[in-house]
């Protein structure tokens, strides 16, 4: 009895090499792209850009609520402060100027109808800063720009 045993398979190392070769191309190629597609701007340009795009504060009325609790025996007093790009501030404090009462009654009728549990914590206070914020942009910007960054509070007290 006779037993064959199997050769291997010509080009098998080439093979081999080639997709050797098509890794090391890949991984190149990768590493290469972000760096030839990079847009280069002038550095004064750049610290133009820079300035413009400092976060700044801009101040919003107290508002005092009683919490959505069964008593009404809790209230909510909240600061809010609006944080825009410098270059924004002018037309923000105008806008919110106009626009202050329908602000304000949102504010008052979205924070009256929280819990004593939902703003007690972190995670709550998070919560609404971010929900203010949307909806202070939908109201303040209707094309959809988000111009308010984020929303912080000076004052947050619930007693």
């Amino acid at each position: 009895m006779a037993t064959e045993v199997a050769a291997p398979a010509k080009g098998s190392k080439a093979g081999l090499l080639v997709w050797g070769l098509v890794a090391v191309l890949s991984a190149g190629a990768g590493g290469a792209l972000p760096w030839l597609l990079a847009h280069h701007e002038p550095a004064d340009k750049k610290s133009a850009e820079r300035e413009t795009l400092r976060p700044t504060i801009v101040a919003f009325d107290t508002v005092i609520v009683n919490l959505g609790e069964e008593r009404l025996t809790r209230y909510l007093r909240v600061k809010p402060l609006l944080v825009v790009d410098e270059a924004e501030v002018k037309e923000a404090t105008e806008l919110l100027t106009r626009q202050k009462p329908f602000l304000k009654s949102w504010l008052i009728g979205y924070l009256s109808d929280q819990s004593l549990l939902e703003v007690s914590r972190n995670v709550g206070s998070n919560r609404i800063r971010r929900e203010i914020r949307d909806q202070f942009n939908a109201i303040l910007y209707p094309d959809g720009s988000e111009r308010i960054h984020d929303i912080l509070f000076d004052e947050f007290v619930v007693q």
